[in-house]
C-alpha cells in the first residue's frame, strides 16, 4: 500500500487553556523553537486568554481558542472534531489528564493517525477509574512520554504503564532569555522591597501541589533570625487570599509580596538571591530551569524530577517536603552565605548550558515527532532535505534519515 508523501507535518496541541504553568510553558517553548520548515503546530485551548497567549510566535503557531471552560464541556469535542477534520492533521499530542480524553477522542473519530501523549508532573491517580482510563487511553498513543526519569518511575508504579513505552523528555530553557542585566534596587524599589534587603521567593500558580503554605511559613524561621529578608510570589491562584491571611497570622505579611502573574520574570530573577521551590510534586520544573539559568542558587524539595536538576550542596539545596523547619534553615544559610550562594548560582548555570537547554529539548521533540511519522507517512525528497539540513547544524545529533 502507498503511503502518502508528506511537504509538512502538521501538528495539533490540544490544551486546557494558556495560562502560566509548567506544561503550558513548555508548549509554548517548543512551538516557538521547532523548524517552520518541517513542522506547521496548532494549539487548540480550550479556554480562551491566558498569559502565555501573547508569547506564542504567530509565524511558528496558529492558535484556536475554543470557549470559556478548562473542560468537561462536550462542546469542546465537537470543535476539537469540527477544526481536526478540516485541518487533516497527521498527529495530535495531548498533554496530561486536561486534554488526554478531548485531544484523543476527537483524533480517533476524525482519523488522526498518530498520537503522542505527555505527562509532565501531576498524576490522576485519584480514583481506580481515573487510573484505568488513562492505562487505556495511553495504549492507544503511538508515544507516551514524560519529562523526567523519577515522573517515568512513578507513571510506571501507580498508573501500571508499561516503562519501555515511557520516553523521557527532559525540559530546556531558552539560555538568551535570561542573560540580561536590570537595576536590582531600581527594580526593588518598585516591589517596596528595601535596596539591600536578601530577598527570596518562588514563581508559579497558587495551588496546592505547589504548597506554598510551607514556605510562608519556612519564611517565618527566616525572619526570626533575619528580620529583613522578603518573600516574594510570582504568580496567581485559588489559594491567593488563604496563603495571604496565612502571613498575616504569622505576622509577616509586611514583607510577603503578591505579585501576581508578571512578564517581566527574567528581571525579576535578577533580584532573587534564592529561589524555592516547595512543591509537593514535580515532573520538571521549568521554574527551577529558569533560576538556574539566572544564575541563582536553589533551594527545592527533594521531589519527583528535582533532584535530576538541583546537584544537592553544588547548585542548591533538597530538603524534605512539608518541612518548614528544614526548608527555612537551608533558605537561611544561603542568605547568610553570599560566596556560597554565588558558587551555587554559577555551577547550575554551567549545569543548564550544557544539559538543559532549549536547542537541545527542542531537538529531541523533533526527533520523537520525526521517528513517529516516518513509520506512517514517506517524506518528500525537499522535505528530508530541510531535516537533513536541520540536524547536520547541529554536529552532536545525527540527522535522522526515514525514507526507504
Amino acid at each position: 500500500m502507498k503511503r502518502e508523501l508528506l511537504r509538512k507535518i502538521k501538528i495539533a496541541h490540544p490544551t486546557a487553556a494558556l495560562h502560566v504553568g509548567g506544561k503550558e510553558n513548555g508548549m509554548v517553548n517548543l512551538v516557538n523553537a521547532m523548524s517552520a520548515d518541517i513542522f506547521e503546530n496548532y494549539i487548540f485551548a480550550f479556554k480562551r486568554g491566558g498569559v502565555l497567549r501573547h508569547r506564542i510566535d504567530p509565524k511558528q503557531c496558529h492558535v484556536v481558542e475554543l470557549g470559556n471552560r478548562l473542560g468537561g464541556d462536550l462542546r469542546i469535542y465537537v470543535k476539537l472534531v469540527r477544526h481536526f477534520r478540516r485541518h487533516q492533521f497527521h498527529l495530535v499530542h495531548t498533554r496530561s489528564w486536561s486534554s488526554l480524553l478531548e485531544g484523543m477522542i476527537a483524533a480517533k473519530i476524525t482519523g488522526v493517525p498518530l498520537l503522542v501523549h505527555g505527562e509532565h508532573g501531576l498524576i490522576k491517580d485519584d480514583t481506580k477509574v481515573h487510573v484505568w482510563v488513562q492505562r487505556r487511553f495511553w495504549s492507544l498513543a503511538d508515544q507516551v512520554m514524560c519529562v523526567s526519569e523519577a515522573l517515568r518511575e512513578s507513571l510506571v508504579a501507580r498508573i501500571g504503564f508499561p516503562r519501555e513505552r515511557i520516553r523521557v523528555i527532559k525540559n530546556g530553557v531558552e539560555l538568551e532569555r535570561f542573560d540580561l542585566k536590570v537595576d536590582r534596587h531600581e527594580l526593588k524599589a518598585s516591589l517596596g522591597i528595601p535596596p539591600e534587603a536578601p530577598v527570596f521567593g518562588s514563581i508559579g500558580r497558587l495551588v496546592p501541589v505547589k504548597d506554598y503554605a510551607t514556605l510562608i511559613k519556612a519564611a517565618k524561621v527566616v525572619l526570626a533570625e533575619l528580620p529583613t529578608a522578603h518573600l516574594i510570589f510570582v504568580g496567581d491562584g485559588p489559594l491567593r487570599e488563604e496563603l495571604r491571611a496565612l502571613a498575616q497570622r504569622l505576622e509577616i505579611a509586611a514583607q510577603v509580596h503578591f505579585l501576581n502573574w508578571r512578564k517581566d520574570v527574567p528581571a525579576l530573577m535578577q533580584i532573587l538571591d534564592v529561589f524555592v521551590l516547595s512543591s509537593i510534586s514535580e515532573g520538571m520544573s521549568n521554574s527551577i530551569l529558569e533560576a538556574m539559568c539566572s544564575g541563582t542558587a536553589v533551594v527545592a524539595t527533594n521531589v519527583g524530577g528535582n533532584p535530576e536538576l538541583v546537584v544537592n550542596k553544588e547548585t542548591g539545596l533538597l530538603v524534605p517536603s512539608q518541612e518548614a523547619q528544614q526548608m527555612g534553615k537551608a533558605i537561611l544559610a544561603l542568605l547568610l552565605d553570599a560566596k556560597r550562594r554565588r558558587a551555587m548560582g554559577a555551577a547550575g548555570r554551567r549545569r543548564i548550558e550544557e544539559q538543559f537547554s532549549l536547542q537541545v529539548m527542542v531537538r529531541n521533540y523533533e526527533k520523537m515527532y520525526l521517528e513517529i511519522a516516518s513509520r506512517h507517512y514517506d517524506f518528500h525528497r525537499e522535505l528530508q532535505d530541510k531535516i537533513d539540513r536541520r540536524f547536520s547544524a547541529q554536529p552532536a545529533l545525527a540527522s535522522p534519515s526515514y525514507v526507504d
